[in-house]
């Protein structure tokens, strides 16, 4: 048994642990996946004066209301200008703090959750929540909200939702049906906010609490018919405010979706394709939980994933039937695990397949909160393993820290990102933003062959679609590359790249009225595009001169 001396140490270990695994993310640079629209093209973030906090809570870039984290950002900035070193810095040190926090909540739910009698289950608790704090913060599917600058977001949502449980749960008298101290219950609220003033994901805390409130804190009683009596009524009433701020953001968080037009998902996936993704993703992020090997950033949504005659369906149906069968079965003799998997399945009902937006159908970042819980049933098994106790935090930490460290490195730059996506999880994404890169390298060639991959692959796929046509333009391939724009304005009709590009390639046919036609639309699309504009002003004066019939 380890030295009770030694678990002072455990927190400090947590987080060199964390912070020697995720160091290759200082050499990482920003990534042509949103990090380019976020801070490379956005001046409105770039320091801390009034103009850049007006900007940061009022404005919604693509489609998120995160002011409290665009304000770390803007601290970056101030420190680090436009360097990424310093913007990856910030993330490990966030996941570190994370993690810290982590094990010191597992401590307080071990405590409360194993009774006074079980005295050697007791003196282990600090080795079981370290347990717990290496297996949340180790893990490779933490890569993606670490290692991606853009997923700040995460971290700091995920810092206020932790500190926001630990609040909450220190706050909680031994007595059952106690009131909660209301110094912790003002407490625990505030940071509920401040979470969600860093990411939406943070919504589900108050079902969360409830869940808590259950098992292990008993505050509901034992029974279900006590759930709902006169001195639990006192824990519902409480809860009131969080579920009144949940409900605004989330009805803002649909409001600004829809005013951005990013709601396309609602439209072209079907009640059935709705459960299918919400099955699929339930299933994965357990079984990559246990099994974190073959992980990519871009899982992309198709047909055969969805499909309810085919094997990833049918083998993900499978694996939730089992769970909830678990569940069922064990409900007695392990009161940790219904609540462990119902809250589970709530902290990813925003990121299912009922609000589910976008062409992934799944992401790893989206376990940051929603895996807390099977960390903390690894910790609770392994207060159980008595003599293997330590050998298995050691082996269980090297095995994660060794795939962590390489995964992180998956996120080096651009070109390595989509191309390990494009040979990993083949997609039409992938092999556009291959493609594209290529092109912008000058490897002409190479790119038109990847874009022909992403278009036969997806054939609505915009981008991919306009991307194909710049390139066939470079290739001075006028019919083809007119096809490709065409084909992209029907696909992304707000995409004034598309009409940029077959303005161009109209202007080479010696089409010159369409030219000009198109290149006016796109300036209404980018007023401040100065390509459209010269290009615009080329085709006139080509007209001017074109001798009429």
């Amino acid at each position: 048994m380890t030295d009770p001396r030694a678990y002072k140490t455990f927190p400090l270990t947590v987080a060199l642990a964390t912070l020697i695994v995720f160091l290759p993310a200082l050499w990482n640079g920003f990534v042509d996946w949103d990090d380019v629209t976020n801070f490379v093209e956005n001046m409105n973030y770039r320091g801390l004066g009034l103009t850049q906090i007006h900007w940061m809570w009022t404005s919604h870039l693509m489609n998120r209301y995160i002011p409290i984290t665009w304000m770390t950002l803007g601290l970056d900035y101030t420190v680090w200008g436009m360097e990424p070193l310093g913007y990856h810095l910030t993330n490990i040190l966030w996941h570190a703090a994370n993690a810290v926090i982590f094990y010191f909540l597992a401590v307080a739910l071990f405590r409360r959750a194993i009774p006074e009698t079980a005295i050697a289950m007791r003196v282990r608790i600090p080795l079981g929540a370290l347990f717990a704090a290496l297996v949340f913060a180790l893990h490779p599917l933490r890569v993606e909200s670490v290692a991606w600058v853009t997923e700040r977001r995460d971290l700091v949502s995920g810092f206020f939702y932790l500190l926001a449980i630990l609040v909450y749960v220190r706050g909680v008298s031994d007595t059952p049906r106690h009131p909660l101290d209301r110094q912790h219950y003002w407490g625990c609220f505030a940071l509920f906010v401040l979470g969600i003033l860093s990411k939406e994901m943070v919504v589900t805390l108050p079902a969360i609490l409830l869940i808590l409130d259950v098992y292990p804190l008993r505050r509901l009683g034992g029974g279900l018919l006590s759930w709902f009596g006169s001195e639990a009524r006192k824990v519902w009433l409480e809860k009131i405010p969080f579920f009144a701020v949940s409900l605004g953001d989330s009805a803002y968080a649909f409001y600004v979706a829809i005013q951005e037009h990013s709601s396309q998902s609602f439209s072209h996936l079907r009640p059935l394709g709705r459960f299918a993704v919400s099955i699929y993703g339930l299933a994965y992020y357990l079984w990559k939980t246990i099994l974190p090997i073959h992980l990519s950033p871009m899982h992309a949504l198709t047909l055969h994933r969805i499909d309810p005659r085919g094997l990833p369906f049918q083998l993900s149906a499978v694996a939730v039937i089992w769970m909830v069968a678990a569940v069922l079965v064990l409900r007695r003799r392990f009161p940790a695990l219904p609540a462990v998997v119902l809250a589970y399945a709530i902290t990813l009902i925003p990121v299912l397949g009922i609000f589910h937006n976008g062409r992934q159908i799944a992401a790893d970042r989206y376990t940051y909160l929603a895996c807390l819980g099977w960390a903390l049933l690894a910790g609770a098994a392994l207060l159980e393993a008595k003599r293997l106790a330590v050998p298995a935090v050691a082996l269980v930490g090297g095995v994660l820290g060794f795939l962590t460290w390489q995964q992180v490195q998956v996120w080096r730059d651009s070109m390595t990102l989509w191309n390990y996506c494009a040979d990993n999880d083949p997609s039409s994404v992938a092999y556009n933003n291959v493609g594209g890169l290529l092109g912008q390298q000058g490897d002409l060639i190479a790119a038109t062959e990847y874009l022909r991959r992403a278009a036969a692959l997806d054939p609505d796929n915009g981008q991919a679609r306009n991307n194909f046509g710049n390139v066939l333009l470079h290739l001075q391939d006028w019919d083809n590359a007119a096809l490709e724009f065409e084909a992209a304005q029907k696909l992304v009709p707000d995409l004034a790249n598309a009409y940029w590009g077959l303005g161009c390639a109209r202007m080479n046919q010696g089409r010159l009225d369409e030219a000009i036609s198109q290149f006016q639309t796109a300036l209404r699309l980018d007023p401040n595009n100065q390509a459209s504009r010269e290009k615009l002003a080329e085709a006139i004066e080509k007209k001017k001169s074109t001798p009429q019939p």
